[in-house]
C-alpha cells in the first residue's frame, strides 16, 4: 500500500475539500483527486461523495479512517525504530491528553532520560479514546491520562496530583460573577467536567473552550475571564497579583494516571520505567506530609 495514498485519503477526510487537502499536503487538487481515485480503485468501492458541495465520507470511507490512521503511525514508528542507534535498546512511545503535556508530562521526560541514558523516547498527543486505541493497539507503550479506561488487560497505576483552582483576571470576583465576567472552560476529564457543570445554578456558554492550560492561561491574561488551572502555573501570576482566586471556589485534586497493557511484549521492559514514575510520586508524597 502506498503510504501517501493513505495520507492524501486523511487529508481529504480532515478537510472535508480537496482544494484545502492540496494546499496542505502542497500538490496540486488534481494530484489530490488523482490519488483518491487511485485509493478507490485499490480497495474497490468509494471513500467520498459529494452533497451540496461538501466531501463526505461513504461508509467504507468512514471503516477505512481508523485503519488508514493505524498503517501511517505503524509506518512511521517502524522508520523511527529501524533507525535507532544499536545504543538505544529500549525504545518507548509516550502518551498523554494535551492538558497532562504542559501542566505534567513535560517535566518528566528529562528524568526519564536521565535515568535511563539508552531510553529512545517517541511523544503522541491525543484524546484519551485515542491513546486507549492506541495502547491496544501496541501503538503506544505507556499513556498518562486523568480517566483511565477500564479493562482488565491494562495495569493502572498513580504517578502524580494535579491541584486545579479557579482563578481570575480582576480581584473579589465571586462565583456568581463569572457569568458576566466570562467563563473559560478547560478540559480537565469527565470526572471534575461534571463538577464544572454544577459550578453555576444556570448553563454558562464559556467564551473560550480548550483542552491546554497555556492557551487558557494566555486568553485569561489578555482577555479577561475565570477558569480552573493547575496551582502550578498559575502560582507567580497569584504572587503578582496578575491573576486572583476567586472567592468562593472550592479547589481540587485531580489524579493523573499511567496506564499500560499487561499483555504488551514490552511489558517487563515497561516495569523499571513504571516504577521510577510511581516512585517519583510516592516520594514527593512523603516529603510534602
Amino acid at each position: 500500500m502506498n503510504t501517501e495514498l493513505l495520507r492524501t485519503f486523511l487529508e481529504v477526510a480532515k478537510t472535508r475539500h480537496f482544494g484545502n487537502a492540496a494546499e496542505n499536503l502542497y500538490l496540486t487538487q488534481s494530484a489530490v483527486s488523482s490519488r483518491i481515485k487511485q485509493l478507490e480503485e485499490t480497495v474497490g468501492v468509494p471513500l467520498f461523495t459529494r452533497q451540496r458541495n461538501n466531501i463526505l465520507l461513504t461508509l467504507s470511507g468512514e471503516r477505512l479512517l481508523p485503519h488508514a490512521e493505524n498503517m501511517l503511525v505503524a509506518w512511521q514508528i517502524a522508520l523511527q525504530e529501524v533507525g535507532v542507534p544499536s545504543n538505544q535498546a529500549l525504545q518507548l512511545t509516550l502518551g498523554g491528553t494535551s492538558n497532562l503535556w504542559d501542566a505534567f508530562l513535560q517535566s518528566l521526560l528529562p528524568k526519564l532520560s536521565e535515568e535511563f541514558p539508552d531510553l529512545y523516547l517517541r511523544t503522541e498527543i491525543n484524546s484519551s479514546q485515542e491513546l486507549t486505541r492506541a495502547l491496544l493497539g501496541g501503538r503506544v507503550d505507556i499513556m498518562i491520562v486523568l480517566d483511565p479506561p477500564t479493562s482488565t488487560d491494562l495495569e493502572i497505576r498513580r504517578i502524580g496530583k494535579m491541584e486545579l483552582i479557579m482563578v481570575a483576571s480582576v480581584p473579589g470576583v465571586a462565583r456568581e460573577d463569572i457569568p458576566d465576567l466570562g467563563y473559560l472552560y478547560v478540559d480537565w476529564g469527565t470526572a471534575f467536567n461534571m463538577e464544572q457543570a454544577r459550578l453555576f445554578d444556570e448553563p454558562v456558554v464559556p467564551l473560550l473552550h480548550t483542552g491546554q492550560a497555556p492557551i487558557a492561561l494566555e486568553f485569561l491574561l489578555s482577555q479577561g475571564g475565570a477558569a480552573f488551572l493547575p496551582a502550578a502555573l498559575v502560582s507567580p501570576y497569584l504572587e503578582q497579583e496578575m491573576l486572583y482566586p476567586v472567592q468562593d471556589a472550592v479547589s481540587t485534586s485531580q489524579e493523573i494516571k499511567l496506564v499500560f497493557s499487561k499483555k504488551s511484549e514490552k511489558c517487563v521492559q515497561l516495569i523499571p520505567i513504571v516504577n521510577m514514575l510511581e516512585g517519583l510520586y510516592t516520594k514527593a508524597i512523603a516529603q510534602s506530609s
